[in-house]
């Protein structure tokens, strides 16, 4: 049945029957006094994620839509939690260096209003001054997202109802599988007696800690997760300094703004400046001055607004894993043993608890800065003494109404997404993800990121503080970065309950996914992609569980994502690198692409959609086409045209065709030995979408087969003085020969190493380089040698680079392209007792990139 959106005052019991299966939601007396709500979509959490929800299942038709928020802030971390500086996709190229895919769906659409509202106040669509695209003030980015749920909520398909906590769920235990079947909630911050019941077909939990799941009893996981688990490269092998209380923290964000008077705040209580001396990052304060200028009167002298600047920054961060004495003391007095608790399986009374001292702790940071930082600053023209806390809240502290939350426990999903799952092809992050699901519902890229997660005290027998923050092994910021990747469904649909969805940052991944799958756009870009699955598991009656494998259904939910529309701005389902949503052929490529209808290499991921469309290329997409398909009568133009104009006439003859999928063995649908219920590709053999690609090796960045033993001479791999070891390698950084090494360069290199750690092979991740002409000899015997080098880099593409090898030119102005190398072999004779290689040109203006050499013997004779 579908719920009408009207409140009503409930005065006898209800049993009321979903589509999805028999439930009976909460029978209430009538001196309880509840309001009861029955909505078709129940959305827990006004975050990004739910907002995003939201508004698509509103467009995709689902009638009635509730969202109970815990307060009136909407937007999560863009908002309520201060986020300013919008963090969006990141290449591994870094900061400063646009995004890996062109911003598409909701989230370019709350972007166009944020740009929009800074346009109009200042002048200025991007007001700030910092590493990242966008700014806003918290206030003009909730308007935004009011704005974008305005249609639904001025025509009463979408209500919005704040200051409520989920107290408890209802469940209907009556079928093969629990069910959620409402969610009872009381006023924020007061008894737990529950004042609200809301009954839903479906419930979506886009709360900050995931409440519902954990309410629910359906299987969720947190802290660190063991490599016995998921056999992930970067998890830690044992327990044992890696409790399961540490997670990503929490940090307080302070938004400051420019004042004509220098008086710092008060000194907050229990401040101990130890706290922020003994801490390593940032040690520059003009570095914090300049990062995050979130409004930058300076840059923009035509801006008429105090500058505005966000402090986030790893001082202000809050681990988790131990908390002081004063924390742990409380905790106590609110229950026995809450202060071992993971904080996500915390009440909300004592995460605030928590949350108090960690104001307490940014707080301090900023009278740090006004303090004792101000007093070493020469030009206190720009001190932070000069700043006070914008409240731009309406909070009593002018602290934002939440902490910025990174890191939630982790819904027990039909697939939980693994490191390996999106690594790059081929370890380069510059490529598509190893695994490219058949049910993707979003796209991402971003480094494994943690910030401190260790809180370590000064006086280890002081639990009282003061304390430092530090990293953990395999828990740091990157590299490494993710490849490419897409978001599965099966990522939000718990693995026994029924009648529920994860969002937000509680998912189906594992905690190392999640510190790369938690920014603004990817949280709203996946929680699109479950408004969307909820829209056609509600339209079409059918389980979430069964989506994902159910074709039909797939293709309604990116029908439903990416079409051309007057109205809204289409989703990306496919990470092309080259493809803005406003270009004609966006939709036919993102439908054909998530269809595997196009023939797509895994290192190619730029479409060039203005491209000539080449003979081969065409007659491959035609035949995966008719084979996918199943179709005989696909007649395609033979005129010239462009990729782009060739993806939208094929796309114009194949939409209405039904996609099909193999199923040739129960619980194995492709048959490849890997139970559907683990395998990461179910349609697919083996655990690689790229199972029948391979890569040319000479373009691999990594050597062949290890030379004869009696035949290998040297092998030498170049970067900085830090550079992890490799075995059988030599190190070189650049120095200058000496007779003692043996080798080394006729000038110092050291100074021009880097280390890309786009994936986990040191050997092409490493490099020297030189924009002139320099030369590195080998002491080695007359004779003939074989010599062969690698050139390249794994992040960006180098032009014009020039390799010589005992005079011989081996390489002239070549460019590789980034993520690809040159391998090159040349015998050459030795004769005066050193081997001489060159790289460079004199007077060049391009780098020429040595990442490794081998040597081997070809004979002793002259």
């Amino acid at each position: 049945m579908i719920f009408s959106h009207r409140m009503f005052r409930v005065a006898m019991t209800l049993s009321i029957v979903t589509t999805f299966g028999p439930a009976l939601c909460g029978s209430l007396s009538a001196s309880d006094d509840v309001e009861q709500i029955e909505t078709d979509l129940l959305i827990v959490g006004g975050t990004e994620s739910g907002c995003a929800a939201a508004v698509q299942a509103a467009r995709m038709g689902v009638e009635s839509i509730t969202i109970v928020n815990d307060i009136e802030w909407l937007g999560g971390q863009f908002t309520a939690e201060s986020l300013v500086a919008i963090d969006e996709n990141r290449p591994p190229s870094g900061y400063g260096n646009g995004v890996p895919f062109p911003r598409a769906g909701l989230f370019k659409e709350v972007m166009d209003r944020i740009e929009a509202i800074n346009e109009e106040k200042f002048g200025h669509p991007r007001p700030g001054n910092t590493q990242v695209i966008t700014t806003a003030l918290p206030s003009d980015a909730e308007r935004a997202f009011r704005d974008l749920l305005a249609p639904g909520t001025e025509s009463g398909q979408i209500q919005v109802l704040s200051n409520y906590e989920p107290v408890s769920v209802d469940i209907d235990t009556s079928g093969e599988h629990p069910r959620v079947t409402g969610v009872r909630f009381a006023q924020r911050g007061e008894t737990r007696r529950s004042t609200l019941n809301v009954c839903a077909e479906l419930v979506i939990d886009a709360s900050d800690w995931g409440d519902v799941i954990s309410l629910s009893g359906a299987g969720y996981e947190f802290g660190p997760d063991l490599k016995s688990k998921y056999d992930e490269p970067l998890a830690p092998a044992t327990r044992e300094g890696y409790p399961l209380t540490d997670m990503n923290p929490i940090t307080y964000n302070m938004l400051i703004e420019e004042t004509d008077t220098y008086e710092p705040i008060p000194k907050p209580a229990g401040y101990d400046i130890r706290n922020y001396t003994e801490n390593n990052y940032p040690k520059d304060p003009a570095y914090i001055y300049r990062a995050r200028r979130i409004i930058d009167h300076y840059g923009f002298s035509d801006i008429n607004h105090p500058d505005v600047i966000l402090l986030c920054f790893a001082p202000c961060d809050y681990p988790l894993d131990v908390l002081p004495r004063s924390v742990v003391e409380r905790l106590e007095a609110n229950e026995a043993g809450a202060s071992q608790k993971n904080i996500a399986e915390m009440t909300p009374a004592q995460r605030r608890i928590v949350f108090e001292d960690a104001k307490q702790h940014s707080l301090g940071y900023l009278y740090y800065l006004q303090t004792a930082v101000h007093d070493q600053m020469a030009d206190k023209t720009h001190s932070f003494r000069r700043f006070k806390l914008k409240n731009d809240f309406g909070t009593a502290d002018s602290l934002p109404p939440k902490p910025y939350i990174r890191e939630s426990l982790r819904l027990q999903a039909l697939h939980m997404l693994k490191q390996q799952d999106t690594t790059g092809f081929n370890n380069n992050s510059l490529y598509f993800a190893d695994c490219m699901f058949h049910d993707g519902i979003a796209c991402f890229q971003f480094e494994y990121d943690f910030h401190p997660t260790k809180r370590v005290f000064l006086d280890e027998n002081n639990p009282a503080g003061p304390w430092r923050n530090a990293f953990r092994k395999g828990r740091t910021w990157g590299p490494p970065y993710s490849g490419l990747s897409l978001f599965p469904a099966r990522s939000v649909i718990p693995t026994e309950m029924r009648g529920l969805l994860g969002a937000q940052k509680n998912l189906g991944y594992t905690s190392i996914v999640s510190s790369a799958v938690r920014l603004h756009d990817q949280s709203m870009a996946i929680g699109q992609g479950i408004g969307a699955l909820a829209a056609v598991a509600i339209n079409t009656n059918t389980e979430p569980h069964a989506i994902p494998f159910q074709p039909a259904a797939l293709e309604k939910i990116w029908s439903g994502l990416c079409a051309n529309s007057p109205n809204s701005i289409p989703a990306m389902l496919w990470p092309w690198r080259d493809l803005e949503p406003d270009h004609p052929a966006f939709v036919a490529v993102n439908q054909l692409s998530i269809r595997q209808l196009l023939p797509i290499d895994p290192t190619e991921v730029e479409f060039q959609a203005d491209s000539p469309a080449e003979k081969p290329w065409r007659e491959a997409a035609s035949a995966l086409a008719k084979s996918r398909l199943a179709i005989s009568d696909l007649t395609m133009p033979d005129e010239e045209m462009t990729r782009g104009e060739f993806a939208i006439a094929l796309w114009s003859q194949v939409h209405s065709k039904p996609l099909e999928l193999p199923n040739l063995k129960p619980d194995d649908r492709d048959a490849d030995g890997i139970a559907d219920e683990v395998d990461p590709l179910p349609y697919t053999t083996g655990t690689t979408s790229w199972t029948d690609w391979k890569p040319d090796p000479t373009e691999d960045g990594l050597p062949d087969e290890r030379a004869a033993a009696d035949t290998l001479v040297a092998q030498f791999y170049f970067g900085g003085p830090e550079t992890d070891e490799v075995d059988s390698f030599v190190l070189d950084s650049g120095a200058v020969y000496s007779d003692s090494e043996g080798y080394g360069w006729r000038r110092s290199l050291r100074d021009n190493h880097r280390d890309r750690g786009a994936s986990t092979f040191t050997l092409k991740e490493t490099f020297l380089f030189t924009r002139t002409h320099d030369l590195w000899e080998y002491n080695l015997p007359p004779g003939k040698y074989r010599v062969t080098v690698c050139i390249g880099d794994s992040v960006h593409e180098q032009f014009g680079q020039h390799v010589a090898i005992e005079g011989e030119q081996v390489l002239k102005d070549k460019t590789t392209r980034a993520g690809h190398f040159m391998e090159l072999s040349e015998v050459v004779t030795v004769d005066d007792g050193l081997l001489t290689l060159e790289i460079g040109t004199p007077g060049g203006t391009t780098n020429t990139c040595l990442n490794w050499l081998r040597i081997e013997q070809i004979s002793s004779e002259k």
